[in-house]
C-alpha cells in the first residue's frame, strides 16, 4: 500500500497499529516514511526522533531520520546523527551512504571523500560508492580521478544511467568528446529519451565533428518552433491586455524567489509551479500551449521515424508551468529540462533593448549553448531568437538553451516557461491524447 501511492491509507493503518502498540518502532518508521513521501518532513522527523528515544539501538531509525533531515536541508544535524548511528552500527551501508550524502550536501567534501575511500577499501565492488566518489571528485575538479570511479561504477552496474551520463560529462570536461560517446550510446540504449544523455550527445557529436549526426539529432533551426497568439485570433490590443494581466500575476506571486540555487536564473526571480492555479489569465496561455502541442504533433511526421524525439511522443502529459522575471544584468545560464518531452517559453514583458542592433542580442534566447565546462573548439549548432510579446517557442527538452545577459539599468524581461512531462496514460485536460 505504501508503494502503490495510497499514502493516506498507509498512514491510517500505521496510526491504528501505534494506537494499539504505542512503542512499536517499526510502525513508527513506516509511518515516518509515508509522511516523508507525502512531503510532511517535519512530522516525519518528530516521529523518528521519538522512535530513537524509545529504541536508540534501532538502525533503521537512524537511516530514516538522516534521510528526512537531508530532505529539509538540515545537513549538519543529519551528519551528527549519522555519526552517532555509525558508532553503534559501523557496518551499516545505508547509514554510511546517508552520512556521505549529507557531508557532500554540507560542502564538507574532503570528509565525504575520506569516508567513501574507507568504505570502498572495505567493499571495492560497491558501485554506489564509486559513483558518489566520482561525483565528489568532479566537484573538486579532480576530473581524471572522477572518470576512474565513474567508469568502475558503470562497469559494476551497466544499467546505471547516472554513472553513464556522469562519465560522459567528465569526458567532455577533459575535452575528450570521442570518449563521451560510448557511455552515452549505452545510456540511450537503456533509455532512448534520456534527456541528459541526449543533451550531452549533441555536445559530443559537435566536438567530434560529426555534423550530420548532430544536425539530425539537435538542429535548432529545425527543432525550435514558434507560434503566436495572433494565430488564435488575438488582436495586438488583446495580446497587450492579456500580457499585462500575466505580468501582474507573476510579478506579485508569493512563490517568486530571487536566484533559487536549483535553477539557472541569475539576477532574476523564479516562481513555483503555476499549472494548477485558477488565475483566469492563465487560461489563454494554456490554450496557446495546447495549440503549440497540436502543431508539434502535426509536424512530427516530418522527422525520421528513428528520431528519439518522434519515437518518445508520450500518450499523455502533465503541464509544469512557471514564470521567470530577469532584471538588470540578469540571464539564464545554459541548461536543459530533464523532466520534459517538450519545453517552451512564452514572452510577456520584453525590454526595448532586444531591438537594439548594437546590444549584442541582449535578452535574446540562444539554443545550442552548452555548459562553459563543455566548451570545445567545435561548437554545437546554434540559433538565436529575439523575444516578442505574444510569441511562444517550443523545443525538445534536451536542447541546450540560455539567454544573453541583459544590460544593467534595463527594463525587466518576463516570460512563462513550461514542460510537458510524459505520463503513461490519459489525464484530464488538453494535454492528454488528442
Amino acid at each position: 500500500m505504501q508503494c502503490s501511492g495510497r499514502l493516506q491509507d498507509a498512514a491510517q493503518l500505521c496510526e491504528r497499529a501505534l494506537a494499539m502498540q504505542p512503542d512499536h518502532v517499526d510502525a513508527m518508521n513506516v509511518l515516518a516514511q509515508v509522511l516523508q513521501q507525502a512531503g510532511q518532513h517535519g512530522h516525519s522527523e518528530q516521529i523518528l526522533r521519538h522512535a530513537l528515544h524509545k529504541a536508540p539501538n534501532h538502525a533503521t531509525s537512524y537511516v530514516n531520520a538522516t534521510s528526512v533531515l537531508n530532505a529539509q536541508g538540515k545537513f549538519d544535524e543529519a551528519i551528527d546523527l549519522a555519526q552517532e548511528g555509525m558508532r553503534r552500527f559501523p557496518d551499516n551501508k545505508l547509514l554510511a551512504n546517508n552520512l556521505a550524502v549529507n557531508l557532500d550536501a554540507a560542502g564538507r567534501y574532503d570528509e565525504a571523500v575520506s569516508l567513501l575511500q574507507r568504505r570502498l577499501k572495505a567493499s571495492p565492488k560497491h558501485a554506489g560508492g564509486h559513483y558518489h566518489l566520482g561525483i565528489l571528485y568532479r566537484k573538486l575538479q579532480r576530473i581524471d580521478e572522477a572518470v576512474g570511479h565513474l567508469r568502475e561504477a558503470a562497469k559494476l552496474e551497466p544499467r546505471n544511467l547516472q554513472a553513464l551520463t556522469a562519465l560522459a560529462d567528465c569526458s567532455l570536461r577533459l575535452k575528450k568528446p570521442e570518449d563521451a560517446l560510448p557511455p552515452l550510446d549505452a545510456a540511450l540504449r537503456l533509455s532512448p529519451y534520456h534527456v541528459r544523455a541526449l543533451a550531452l550527445k549533441t555536445v559530443a557529436l559537435a566536438g567530434t565533428g560529426k555534423v550530420e549526426e548532430e544536425s539530425w539529432l539537435a538542429d535548432p533551426n529545425r527543432l525550435v518552433q514558434a507560434v503566436h497568439l495572433s494565430e488564435m485570433g488575438y488582436s495586438s490590443d488583446e495580446v497587450r491586455a492579456l500580457n499585462a494581466r500575466l505580468s501582474s500575476f507573476a510579478s506579485s506571486h508569493p512563490s517568486m524567489r530571487i536566484d533559487p540555487p536549483e535553477n539557472a536564473t541569475y539576477n532574476g526571480a523564479h516562481s513555483g509551479n503555476l499549472a494548477g492555479d485558477d488565475q483566469p489569465a492563465l487560461a489563454p496561455l494554456r490554450e496557446l500551449i495546447s495549440h503549440a502541442l497540436k502543431r508539434r504533433r502535426e509536424t512530427l511526421g516530418a522527422e525520421d521515424a528513428a528520431h528519439p524525439f518522434r519515437r518518445a511522443l508520450p500518450p499523455a502529459f502533465a503541464l509544469h508551468l512557471w514564470a521567470v522575471q530577469l532584471s538588470s544584468g540578469g540571464n539564464m545560464s545554459p541548461h536543459i529540462h530533464t523532466d520534459g518531452w517538450l519545453s517552451g517559453v512564452y514572452y510577456v514583458d520584453v525590454p526595448e533593448v532586444v531591438n537594439d542592433p548594437g546590444a549584442g542580442q541582449a535578452g535574446w534566447i540562444r539554443f545550442g549553448v552548452p555548459l562553459p565546462e563543455h566548451a570545445m573548439a567545435l561548437a554545437p549548432l546554434n540559433r538565436s531568437v529575439k523575444p516578442e510579446p505574444g510569441m511562444l517557442l517550443t523545443f525538445p527538452s534536451y536542447l541546450w538553451h540560455a539567454t544573453v545577459p541583459l544590460p544593467v539599468e534595463t527594463q525587466p524581461r518576463l516570460c512563462y516557461s513550461y514542460d510537458l512531462q510524459p505520463r503513461p496514460g490519459p489525464i484530464p485536460g488538453p494535454f492528454g491524447i488528442a
